[in-house]
């Protein structure tokens, strides 16, 4: 998610930190979940923003292109899992996205959700927490640091 505030150039995004049973620690994402029935990655990705962080997306958008991905493979060497990746856009000066916006998080499902700094903050808070990173994460910080240490050259 990006999150845009009119009148300022800062741009930030939402993380959840959460417990999963397969690596047996708490790890640090982008919002994410599965696409119910009959719903596109579109809804599905306003759909997992509201419950996990209580943040209310105003629309989904890639820089340029479609908004939302074609199909990626997470791990083909080990699995069939696949996923669309869908950038929401979350304006800030929405009254329901001021405060502490309240989650609807499933029976038993437990996130603390982190506001970072994209320019500033993102990769910094991936490697100095005792969460592990999500490797698509931790790839899209790498990519912007890289970006942005090309654009000062």
């Amino acid at each position: 998610p990006l999150l845009r505030t009119s009148g300022s150039n800062k741009t930030e995004t939402l993380l959840v930190e959460q417990y999963r049973p397969p690596v047996g620690r708490d790890t640090i994402e982008f919002p994410a979940g599965l696409i119910d029935k009959d719903e596109d990655p579109e809804t599905a990705a306003m759909r997992e923003l509201r419950e996990e962080t209580g943040f209310i997306g105003s629309k989904c958008t890639i820089l340029s292109g479609p908004s939302v991905s074609r199909v990626l493979c997470m791990s083909p060497g080990l699995c069939d899992e696949t996923v669309n990746c869908v950038v929401v856009e979350v304006d800030m000066d929405n009254p329901a996205n001021q405060g502490t916006p309240k989650t609807e998080l499933d029976e038993g499902e437990f996130c603390v959700v982190k506001k970072v700094e994209l320019k500033k903050g993102l990769k910094r808070a991936l490697d100095n927490g005792q969460t592990m990173p999500f490797a698509g994460l931790y790839m899209f910080a790498m990519g912007l640091e890289v970006g942005l240490r090309m654009r000062e050259k």
